[in-house]
């Protein structure tokens, strides 16, 4: 990446009170804050998250019944070599 590039995402992550900025002589030294905008943005996707979980956990059960209840198939390719091997 260009470094303007990178310049103008780390103003944007700042603007968004995601990065703090210090001055140290001619260096920028940056940190993330903890907290604030990212525990109201994990705060909102809480529900989204839990009605997820719930679908996979419902999907894993399904396919291991599924996998349970059906015999393994074996391919064509499977029996022509038993065949030509007896």
């Amino acid at each position: 990446m260009a470094q303007p590039t990178i310049s103008k995402h780390l103003r944007v992550l700042e603007e968004a009170g995601l990065i703090r900025t210090a001055r140290d002589a001619q260096r920028k030294p940056r940190s993330l804050v903890i907290g604030g905008p990212l525990e109201e943005v994990d705060a909102w996707l809480a529900p989204f998250r839990a009605q997820w979980e719930r679908r996979f956990d419902r999907l894993e059960s399904f396919v291991g019944a599924r996998a349970k209840s059906d015999p393994p198939k074996t391919s064509k390719r499977t029996k022509k070599s038993k065949e030509t091997k007896s």
